[in-house]
């Protein structure tokens, strides 16, 4: 069963209008017809990983809210859209509650608009479970111009009810479409909540899809240099790929203009970007020895060890972490080192320099290549990730992760020419506010 909530709001209905025999009758009729169709519509499309916002205390919400709002009044669009993913935060049992009060807030923070459909999956006892949102927020000015695709009957509709927020049910819900990404895409991790979340719609007599992704992450540093490199993005590729295909299935003879934004999760080249940072260093591994599991680590290979295996221990050594060392005659270890990576920890020795230096490695940048029928306006802002979760140290990166482009904003062919024509800013924002581990990233332009 579908969990529906309505926002008071003033009920808008579009204007009644006739032509009388005059109008019919001038030359142009047929002209000022359609004329009146060709308006031009200011879109904003955001992205925001919204996983950090949801703690017990909530004490982020506040600024994230004034943070999306401001940035709204900014563009001043007509169609405003934002995904979300990791609504509910990791405490999802705990805090999926806050999710419909926090849209509420940012509705409210939003008077300009008087239309809002908010799909946010927060059924975490749900099987397709994939705490992805879809906000879309309509100005009274567009309202007759918009109509929604009901994905049971095949049909467009017109928007009746001013507010709604569903949050239950959304795998039968008929305006969207909503997948958790196949368990055998990652069989060898926990199944997670990584998916889509599609919704299509007809504006001024364009069809949109706006569909929110989100795709694998990297869950350890430490495979990326001892394992594959490619080990993690060849499965978003494949969980993309798998998006593409479902959505080309689903055109229903149309072409629309496709806009895939939300947490893409992609990473920079691995060997490309340690070799700029680790430039005259040597790699060192750090052991540790365990009992049983490889736990943390990553086995090292026997021929590389001497190892007195006892017949009552089941010991093994692990490589825990790497670190990257200026060679020199000194054995002060701790003052050469450049770099260090553990399996969730990234430590350069100047996080500053690396946050500030970031345009020297954006050519590192190189996973969106991938995909060759998907388009993306030039990059020039600093890495979407990993930002730290303190608010009063919210302007530096974490040393968790190396710095990403993770969250972005594609498009089609046909989308790309458009936007392209229609004054397109393509930025980052909040970067003097704790948004959390992931910095909201909006595409504006006009058509």
């Amino acid at each position: 069963m579908c969990r529906l909530f309505k926002i008071k709001s003033r009920r808008l209905m579009p204007a009644a209008f006739h032509l009388d025999s005059s109008f019919l009758s001038h030359p142009n009729s047929l002209q000022l017809l359609t004329l009146s169709t060709n308006i031009m519509v200011q879109y904003l499309l955001i992205t925001a990983n919204v996983g950090s916002l949801f703690e017990p205390d909530a004490r982020l919400h506040a600024a994230w809210v004034k943070t999306v709002a401001d940035q709204v009044d900014y563009v001043d669009p007509s169609f405003f859209v934002i995904h979300l993913q990791e609504t509910g935060g990791k405490k999802f049992t705990e805090c999926s509650q806050q999710v419909p009060i926090i849209i509420s807030r940012l509705s409210t923070a939003l008077p300009k608009f008087d239309l809002l459909r908010a799909y946010v999956d927060i059924d975490y006892e749900a099987i397709e479970y994939t705490a992805l949102g879809a906000l879309c927020f309509i100005k009274r000015s567009l309202w007759s111009s918009v109509s929604q695709f009901n994905f049971h009957t095949k049909k467009y509709e017109q928007l009746t009810s001013p507010k709604e927020v569903v949050t239950h049910g959304l795998e039968n819900y008929p305006y969207v479409v909503k997948h958790k990404f196949p368990k055998d895409f990652w069989p060898s991790i926990k199944w997670g909540r990584k998916g889509y979340m599609q919704t299509r719609w007809k504006i001024a007599n364009r069809v949109f899809d706006f569909v929110n992704a989100h795709l694998f992450h990297d869950e350890s540093n430490l495979a990326l240099i001892h394992e594959n490199p490619q080990l993690y993005s060849q499965n978003r590729k494949r969980a993309l790929d798998f998006v593409l295909s479902e959505l080309s299935a689903m055109e229903n003879g149309c072409t629309p203009l496709l806009f895939v934004f939300g947490d893409l999760n992609f990473r920079l080249d691995s060997r490309s970007f340690l070799n700029r940072l680790t430039e005259r260093t040597a790699p060192h591994p750090v052991e540790q020895e365990q009992m049983g599991s490889l736990a943390d680590g990553l086995q090292t290979p026997t021929a590389s060890l001497q190892v007195a295996a006892h017949p009552s221990e089941n010991l093994r050594r692990t490589v825990s972490a790497i670190e990257f060392r200026r060679e020199s005659d000194s054995d002060d270890s701790q003052n050469s080192c450049v770099l260090r990576i553990e399996k969730k920890k990234f430590d350069y020795f100047n996080h500053k320099k690396l946050l500030d230096d970031w345009q020297s490695y954006r050519d590192d940048d190189k996973e969106a290549e991938n995909f060759k029928s998907m388009f993306e306006m030039n990059i020039n802002f600093p890495p979407t990730y990993p930002w730290s979760e303190d608010p009063e140290d919210s302007e530096t990166l974490m040393k968790t992760r190396a710095p990403a482009w993770c969250d972005r904003v594609l498009m089609n062919k046909n989308a790309f020419g458009l936007v392209k024509e229609g004054g397109p800013e393509y930025k980052s924002f909040g970067m003097e506010t704790c948004t959390g581990d992931h910095k909201p990233v909006m595409l504006t332009f006009n058509i």
